[in-house]
């Protein structure tokens, strides 16, 4: 029992060193190409969902003025 346990703990401190682990890609390839990779893609990923809510807010305010439209000409035939 004893075994398993050291072998448990020395598993769990690998695991939570990231210099021993390699968890953190961003803290060992310094300047260059992958920060730039990982700074890209965060902007990215954190602007995606407000464009995506903007898109859809801009669609259906096209969506209603153009109900409105329709329905304001309907209204003048008559």
């Amino acid at each position: 029992m004893s075994r398993l346990r050291t072998l448990v703990l020395a598993l769990i401190a690998l695991a939570t060193v990231p210099e021993i682990a390699y968890a953190c890609a961003v803290c060992f390839d310094g300047p260059g190409e992958t920060r730039q990779a990982f700074f890209a893609t965060t902007a990215f990923l954190s602007l995606l969902p407000l464009g995506m809510v903007a898109g859809t807010g801009a669609w259906l305010r096209n969506k209603a003025r153009r109900a409105d439209t329709d329905g304001s000409a309907e209204s003048q035939d008559d």
